[in-house]
């Protein structure tokens, strides 16, 4: 009889462990779905001090404080700039610049800087006071892309005392506005490169003196790339096309 009843009972408490495991992932459930979820503190502090003061937990002494549980959300990581989305940030960096103009392209972002702002006619030296030069600088240099300068000029024969011709016009522009983005930019040199073109890539047509003007240029060609990586960009200068007055 005794051995009997002792069986019953074995048998009746195997449902136990089916329960608690029921009830374990109940719970599991339930605080997924709260950690899913976001929380009004403010209410839930507010039932839970009402709670304690019905019950007569507040007349026991002070509460130092309820803790409620906080929804925990791994924090994604701000994912990575795209080319397209970083040249969109310098473009519009650029518009703020007076004087100069740029325009997107496929490459990256081309900025237009005329003769005027830089140089005096015929000649290579960038004069002191160069604030729009300096803006450019600024926003550059701690831009994801590689910086190359071009030198342009107009289809009048050159000839002085220092040039020859207007390759090496265009080639000591491009070069000596590389020297200055280094020396007063703080941009590293091997993002940069020179290339002068004379008046071999002119924007307008060669039949005013307007037009003219403003082929006597200084392009900075500025190219993005998807990784936070510069390549080792030649930083001397190189003269592109032929080797004679165009």
């Amino acid at each position: 009889m005794g051995k009997k009843r002792k069986n019953s009972e074995e048998q009746g408490g195997k449902w136990l462990g089916t329960f608690n495991d029921m009830v374990t992932l109940l719970l599991t459930f339930f605080v997924l779905i709260l950690s899913m979820s976001s929380l009004d503190v403010a209410r839930v502090k507010e039932a839970s001090y009402s709670f304690s003061s019905a019950f007569g937990m507040m007349d026991r002494g002070s509460v130092s404080g309820v803790s409620i549980f906080e929804p925990f959300i791994m924090p994604m990581g701000d994912k990575p700039l795209t080319a397209e989305m970083k040249k969109k940030r310098v473009f519009d960096q650029i518009q703020g610049i007076q004087a100069v103009a740029s325009e997107m392209t496929e490459e990256g972002i081309t900025v237009l800087v005329d003769e005027e702002l830089l140089f005096r006619t015929g000649m290579a030296d960038i004069e002191e006071n160069s604030p729009s030069l300096d803006s450019l600088g600024a926003i550059i240099k701690n831009a994801d892309c590689t910086i190359r300068v071009e030198g342009h000029t107009d289809d009048v024969p050159i000839q002085n005392e220092q040039f020859t011709s207007n390759w090496e016009l265009s080639i000591a522009r491009a070069v000596n506005v590389v020297n200055h983005l280094v020396a007063r930019g703080g941009i590293s040199p091997e993002r940069l490169s020179a290339s002068g073109y004379a008046d071999l890539k002119s924007r307008f047509p060669k039949t005013t003196e307007a037009d003219r003007a403003h082929n006597r240029r200084v392009d900075i060609v500025l190219t993005f790339r998807e990784k936070d990586a510069y390549p080792h960009a030649a930083g001397d200068a190189q003269m592109s096309g032929q080797t004679e007055e165009g």
